[in-house]
């Protein structure tokens, strides 16, 4: 199996892809919290990764999968006092198994406290 990309409304004119699929794995770019007009999110933290959650759920969908198939999550925040509101806030989305998880306090090129990359296994 070759590689495909999925190209959606979230790239905003820059020079990726939302997400490659390369044989079993989909390699989803990170993600930052913007709303429609595109403005970070406002609420902090937790409204940010909900934000980044659901827009995941997305893209995912348009790959043809789920949640239940993300392996590994990489988290970048620009504030480890935000770690715990963080957690809160992600540990809705995965009630059963964890994706393996990796976090680093970052600066980030944009005025997100938050964001993510993640890696789906899409085989049997």
């Amino acid at each position: 199996m070759g590689m495909s990309f999925i190209v959606g409304p979230n790239v905003e004119g820059l020079p990726l892809s939302e997400a490659v699929r390369a044989g079993d794995f989909l390699f989803v770019s990170g993600m930052c919290d913007f709303d429609d007009d595109g403005s970070i999110v406002k609420g902090g933290v937790a409204a940010e990764t909900d934000r980044i959650m659901t827009d995941l759920i997305d893209v995912l969908a348009r790959s043809g999968t789920d949640l239940s198939r993300i392996a590994k999550v990489n988290v970048y925040l620009a504030s480890a006092d935000d770690f715990d509101a963080f957690n809160a806030a992600y540990a809705k989305y995965f009630p059963g198994n964890k994706p393996a998880r990796i976090g680093v306090v970052a600066g980030m090129t944009i005025n997100a406290t938050v964001e993510m990359d993640f890696t789906a296994y899409l085989g049997d």
